[in-house]
């Protein structure tokens, strides 16, 4: 530090003689992974750590840095955040030399010297909760319920309506709001742990404690209920039951005529068969075991349409094909019938082929490889669309299009839907080269 010039010769030296190797007690990364049985943190099966490569030759010209300075950097919110490497490249080529700073310092230049911290747009993303009461409700299967810090009332909600979980950054996952759209002193939310999951669900129900704080977002309703329907039957099966009690409750509120018919394949595994038991309204509410023979009869319970009839279901997808199918041949038009995907059904065996997105906006054309899904075409491409579950499931990255043949992979529009918007974590051209003119 005392003679930077002879930093070149003193480092050659130090490799001659065998210094300056990695310390395995001070690196800086840790060489973990998440086990996705377990949820436990273990040895990862690959490392970091390799020896100095001594004939290694880096030249500036070569290196490609991008840096994010404060106004472009992440927020400081526990969520993972997109960085737009181009940008970040460019803002470091447009750096100055030190020599350059300080002379502009010098001469009292300090305008653009250090730019603005990045001011949030709106509301924050996720705020804090407590999570005041868990109820291990079934095997693998919890009920919390989250309050406010400091006792405040919590943002309302809509029948049908989701929050973001922040299960851990890598983990945000949505969970339907089971309670009371009346109650704004907590949210109530039910889960159960995924088999064939991506680990969040295990992971939450694993470290998720009573007093843990709990980042979750704004509610968001992607599953809305027609509050002035004639009649609303609502079919919850499994874990799948939690919108619909929401549902059941603002229904009744309002005075509308509805049933409730949740199925279980056993009374130990109905872990919210509680909150119906208590609610004002379990005389409209119907059980169904497999265990005992009463499962649910769709052909009987599903009448013949009559207009202003809405059904809802949500469960596995085979429950939700059965309650559409039963519906569809007592007459049920589309935009009577409403379901929600809370896991990932087996899909199709699709081929991706290549194809084109248009930017209406632009004029520019993004090519989507077929290894690629279309929002990942456009984040290489630096332009980012929000996403949340990057399986055509919960509906955040719908984008209106305007000419194009798409085959529809998601679980969340309605047909009518499909006529203009395309969910593009999912979805892609039908044909090979197809373009697709999306809104952006």
């Amino acid at each position: 530090m005392r003679v930077p010039a002879a930093a070149r010769a003193l480092a050659a030296l130090d490799d001659r003689l065998g210094r300056g190797a990695i310390n395995p007690v001070k690196k800086w990364w840790w060489d973990i992974e998440a086990d996705p049985k377990t949820m436990q943190y273990v040895r990862a099966k690959q490392v970091h750590a390799r020896g100095l490569n001594l004939q290694l030759d880096l030249k500036y010209e070569d290196q490609t840095l991008a840096v994010y300075p404060a106004d472009v950097m992440p927020l400081p919110f526990p969520i993972v955040q997109s960085l737009d490497r181009e940008q970040g490249i460019e803002r470091y080529r447009s750096l100055l030399t030190p020599e350059e700073y300080k002379a502009r310092l010098a001469r009292g230049e300090t305008e653009g010297l250090a730019p603005p911290a990045r001011v949030p747009e709106g509301p924050p993303p996720v705020f804090p909760l407590i999570l005041a009461r868990r109820e291990d409700v079934a095997a693998d299967c919890a009920r919390f319920e989250l309050v406010d810090p400091d006792g405040r009332e919590l943002p309302p909600f809509d029948a049908g309506a989701h929050v973001d979980v922040v299960i851990a950054p890598e983990y945000l996952r949505q969970y339907s709001l089971a309670g009371d759209p009346a109650d704004r002193t907590k949210y109530v939310l039910g889960v159960q742990a995924e088999p064939h999951g991506r680990g969040g669900s295990k992971l939450m129900l694993r470290a998720f404690r009573e007093g843990r704080r709990v980042f979750v977002s704004p509610p968001r309703n992607h599953f809305p209920l027609v509050e002035d329907a004639t009649m609303s039957l609502l079919f919850g099966g499994g874990i799948g039951v939690t919108p619909l009690i929401a549902m059941a409750h603002r229904l009744h509120a309002l005075g509308r005529p509805f049933e409730l018919h949740y199925s279980v394949r056993s009374r130990s595994s109905a872990g919210f068969l509680a909150d119906i038991q208590a609610a004002p309204w379990r005389a409209r509410a119907s059980l169904h075991v497999s265990e005992e023979g009463t499962r649910a009869d769709f052909a009987r319970l599903v009448p013949v349409y009559a207009n202003g009839h809405h059904v809802y279901t949500c469960g596995s997808a085979r429950f939700m094909d059965a309650v559409f199918a039963a519906a569809q041949a007592r007459g049920w038009p589309d935009d009577a019938l409403h379901r929600e995907y809370f896991s990932v059904p087996e899909p199709p065996d699709y081929v991706n082929h290549p194809f084109v997105l248009r930017l209406a906006k632009s004029g520019r054309t993004i090519e989507v490889p077929a290894d690629r899904s279309a929002t990942e075409a456009l984040a290489a491409a630096g332009i980012f669309v929000d996403t949340k579950c990057s399986d055509g499931i919960c509906g955040v990255c719908a984008t209106p299009y305007t000419a194009g043949e798409v085959e529809h992979r998601d679980y969340v529009l309605s047909a009518r839907e499909r006529e203009r918007k395309i969910i593009l974590c999912s979805s892609r051209a039908k044909h090979p080269g197809g373009e697709i003119v999306v809104e952006l």
